[in-house]
């Protein structure tokens, strides 16, 4: 069994096939190596961008990038204009009633589960904290406006 196993992993001499490679092939690779050893030297042949750009124009270019992303990710760099007026109108309508929901129901949410955090600090339903704190906003009321 030992030998079995071991004819699969070892080569056969015998069926040894030649794989050299054609001159052009020779040359791309000597072109192409060479190339990554002398820019692995830490010498840069690309122009350098200018470190002191404008903020406005380092936003655009920021903004610019996230689009990119956004397209490639979801595949509307692959729609004709219109489709992507579609799809973008669509995404925009999305986030604009999500954004309009959590104006408008946040603020209830928020307070509901305030109060049941009251409820569960102190042990008092918020209705009694509420007294409680119109009683005390009352009284700093009357004290902060001198009556007639």
């Amino acid at each position: 069994m030992a030998t079995e196993m071991q004819s699969f992993y070892t080569p056969s001499t015998s069926t040894h096939i030649s794989s050299h490679a054609p001159a052009a092939v020779d040359e791309l690779i000597s072109k192409y190596s060479s190339t990554m050893s002398s820019s692995t030297s830490g010498i840069s042949r690309l122009p350098r961008k200018d470190a002191r750009r404008n903020i406005v124009q380092r936003f655009a270019d920021r903004v610019s990038l996230e689009y990119y992303r956004y397209e490639v990710t979801f595949g509307l760099y692959v729609m004709t204009p219109v489709e992507k007026l579609v799809a973008n109108v669509f995404v925009i309508i999305a986030l604009s009633l999500l954004c309009w929901a959590l104006l408008v129901y946040f603020p209830a949410l928020l307070y509901q589960k305030l109060s049941r955090l009251v409820w569960l600090l102190t042990g008092h339903s918020h209705e009694e904290m509420g007294a409680a704190l119109g009683i005390l906003d009352s009284h700093a009321n009357s004290i902060s406006t001198p009556s007639s």
